[in-house]
C-alpha cells in the first residue's frame, strides 16, 4: 500500500509498505480522510510532540513512522470473527490508547499515560518494520477506538474529531464560566474548534494571531473581538472588552517562550493559561504574574470521554468542521500539502488534509 512515511528527520517520502497485519481486537480502517497537524509539521522537524506535552522529555522518534492521528474511513477487515459487524462502518479514530495498568491508567487519566500506544506518532511501538499511522491507504485501529459516524458526518469532519476532542479538554483545563472572557493566542484548527467550544459554556472569546484569514472565520464563527497582533495590541483590546479587569482564561496555541509572559498579563486574579503546544526550554517569569491565585498549566491530549463529547457535539452539529478545511491533496502530494500546512501565511491554510 502507498503511505507518508518519516524516514528520519526532514525525510518524508511516499512509498510502497507492507499492508497491516491485523491482530485480535483490531479492525482495518480504509483511509478516506487524514488530516495533517501542527505536531506532524513538528515531527517532520526532528521533534517529538506527545513525549514533550505529555512526558516532558524529548525522545528520539524511530525510523519509518506514519505519519497521521486525524483519522477517518471505513472498516474494511477485522482482526476476529467477533468484530464482523463492523464491516462497512465509517469511522472516526481515537488514535491512541493507555497501557490499562499504570497509576494515570487506573485513575481515568490515560492522556497521561507513559506507556501510551499512538498511531500516526513514534510512541508505545516495538519489533514493527512501520509504525501505523492514518497518512496511508490502509491503518490498523483498536475497534473500540474506530467510533462509527453520523449519517451526515463527511469524512473530513471525522478527520477533525481528534482536533475537536483536544479543544474539549483544553477547554475544559479553563474552566469557564457563563460571562467570562478567554483569549485565544492562535487561531489554527485547535482554536477555533476550541472558540466553539468554550461560547458553549457561555463565554465570550477575543481571538488573536497575525494572519487575517483565520481572523475573519473566528468572527464568523462567532468570537466577539478578533485582534490582528500585526497591528494592534493584544492589552488594549483585553482591557476595553473587560473594563481592565483582564481575561478569565488564556488558550495558547501558540505558547512561544517570549509570549507566555506576556499572555499571563492578559488574567484577572484567579484566571487561567492553558498551552496547548510547549517546547523544551527555559522562560523568564516573574512570579508577580501568578499573584492573585493566576495559573498557568498545560493541556495534553484529550481523555477518551471527550473524543465521545467531540462526537456528539459534531452530530448535534453544534460544532462546526467543515468551514476549517481549506485545503484538500492527494496522498501522493503529501510533501506539497506539508508545505502549504508550513506556510499558512502565505497559502491561506488552516486545515490541510490528505485524501488518500
Amino acid at each position: 500500500m502507498r503511505a507518508v512515511v518519516l524516514r528520519k528527520p526532514g525525510c518524508l517520502e511516499v512509498a510502497d509498505i507492507p499492508e497491516p497485519m491485523l491482530s485480535p481486537g483490531q479492525v482495518l480502517v480504509r483511509v478516506r480522510a487524514c488530516g495533517i497537524c501542527g505536531s506532524d509539521l513538528r515531527y517532520l522537524a526532528g521533534e517529538n510532540p506527545w513525549a514533550q506535552h505529555t512526558l516532558g522529555l524529548q525522545i528520539a522518534n524511530p525510523p519509518n513512522v506514519v505519519l497521521g492521528h486525524e483519522i477517518a474511513g471505513d472498516v474494511v477487515a477485522v482482526g476476529d470473527p467477533g468484530l464482523e459487524q463492523r464491516l462497512g462502518e465509517r469511522v472516526g479514530v481515537l488514535a491512541y490508547r493507555g497501557c490499562g495498568r499504570c497509576f494515570y491508567c487506573q485513575r481515568g487519566e490515560y492522556n497521561l499515560c507513559p506507556s501510551t500506544e499512538h498511531i500516526g506518532h513514534g510512541a508505545g511501538w516495538h519489533h514493527v518494520d512501520y509504525n501505523p499511522g492514518g497518512m496511508a491507504e490502509f491503518c490498523p485501529v483498536w475497534a473500540d477506538k474506530a467510533y462509527r459516524l453520523p449519517d451526515h458526518a463527511s469524512y473530513e469532519e471525522g478527520a477533525l474529531l481528534d482536533g475537536i476532542a483536544v479543544a474539549v479538554h483544553a477547554t475544559a483545563r479553563a474552566q469557564l464560566a457563563p460571562g467570562d472572557w478567554v483569549v485565544l493566542m492562535g487561531c489554527g484548527p485547535i482554536g477555533l474548534l476550541a472558540l466553539q467550544i468554550a461560547r458553549m459554556t457561555g463565554a465570550k472569546v477575543i481571538a488573536a494571531d497575525v494572519v487575517p484569514a483565520p481572523l475573519r472565520l473566528a468572527e464568523h464563527l462567532g468570537a466577539e473581538v478578533t485582534v490582528d497582533l500585526a497591528d494592534h495590541h493584544l492589552q488594549d483590546a483585553v482591557d476595553a472588552a473587560t473594563a481592565g479587569i483582564g481575561a478569565a482564561a488564556v488558550l495558547d496555541s501558540v505558547a512561544s517562550p517570549e509570549g507566555i509572559a506576556q499572555c499571563m498579563g492578559l488574567l484577572r486574579k484567579g484566571g487561567r493559561q492553558v498551552l496547548l503546544a510547549i517546547e523544551l526550554t527555559t522562560i523568564s517569569l516573574p512570579l508577580s504574574l501568578l499573584a492573585g491565585e493566576r495559573v498557568l498549566t498545560v493541556s495534553a491530549n484529550n481523555n477518551y470521554t471527550e473524543y465521545e463529547e467531540g462526537l456528539r457535539l459534531l452530530a448535534a452539529g453544534r460544532v462546526k468542521a467543515s468551514p476549517l478545511v481549506t485545503h484538500r491533496f492527494a496522498l501522493e502530494q503529501a510533501r506539497e500539502a506539508f508545505d502549504v500546512a508550513a506556510r499558512k501565511a502565505e497559502t491561506g491554510a488552516i486545515k490541510v488534509v490528505l485524501c488518500p
